[in-house]
């Protein structure tokens, strides 16, 4: 849903002119599309606006796309940052994050490795092999399977913060009161367990509020989106076996030649 960049519902933008305006982190649409050995990831955003003059044309939002199946990967975060716990039925193996500046891919075997803060240049999670274009408040990602592994019945959670290069898994902060740099959580001081996730994309029929709003005595815990297993793909099989069948047998009778008779 539109108008719901504002985290559990409480969440107030920051006060500098970076941020001035609506929708900066509101996510309003997700897809992806399988083109042949690559993945197109497609994140259209409500205004989508780039106050920094970034390498990709977008300042403002960060996004972390958790990407695993049932039975492998791992629960834990890559890093502190969000502020969130994942679905205990359903953990990573991959994950991708996007900055206007460059987009990174990591497994759990890279947690816990040394990071440049800007990591520009010398960051060895930094993808060059894609494509990434913006476009009407549109970010369009071409990326290999062979880095995020095959999509077909994976679970992901699309999560949308606010780019800090120097915050916490390049995470904005939060605060108690009103601030010109970070996010501000007027109605509630106890900001402990608060998540950082502005928006996220959920499974419709689910409440961004109640998901994220479940954060007093732990951090909220997030439920992913699913990618179905494309089972009904075996049913054409036999169908398209039938009309090749008819087909041939069309083909065959047409150029059979009639018998000649003798009779005169």
């Amino acid at each position: 849903p539109l108008n719901d960049d504002y985290g559990p519902g409480t969440y107030k933008y920051p006060t500098d002119k970076a941020f001035q305006g609506e929708g900066l982190f509101d996510i309003s649409s997700f897809s992806i599309t399988r083109v042949r050995e690559k993945y197109r990831f497609d994140l259209s955003f409500a205004n989508l606006t780039d106050p920094w003059g970034s390498i990709h044309g977008f300042s403002l939002p960060l996004i972390e796309i958790y990407i695993g199946k049932k039975g492998t990967g791992i629960l834990e975060l890559y890093k502190e940052g969000a502020n969130i716990k994942l679905d205990p039925d359903y953990p990573w193996s991959r994950l991708l994050k996007i900055s206007g500046w460059w987009v990174r891919a990591y497994t759990p075997e890279d947690m816990n490795k040394e990071e440049d803060v800007w990591g520009a240049e010398n960051n060895p999670a930094d993808l060059d092999d894609i494509e990434l274009n913006v476009e009407d408040n549109t970010i369009t990602l071409y990326i290999n399977e062979e880095i995020i592994g095959d999509l077909e019945g994976a679970h992901l959670y699309v999560l949308i913060g606010s780019f800090d290069p120097f915050g916490p898994d390049n995470f904005r902060t939060l605060s108690s009161d009103i601030n010109s740099w970070n996010f501000s959580n007027i109605d509630n001081d106890n900001l402990k367990y608060a998540p950082r996730v502005i928006d996220l994309v959920l499974a419709e029929g689910i409440d961004q509020t109640k998901i994220l709003g479940d954060y007093t005595e732990d951090y909220p815990t997030i439920v992913p989106i699913k990618i179905e297993t494309k089972a009904n793909t075996v049913l054409y099989l036999p169908f398209a076996i039938f009309l090749v069948i008819l087909l041939l047998l069309g083909l065959f009778v047409m150029n059979k030649k009639p018998p000649v008779s003798n009779n005169k």
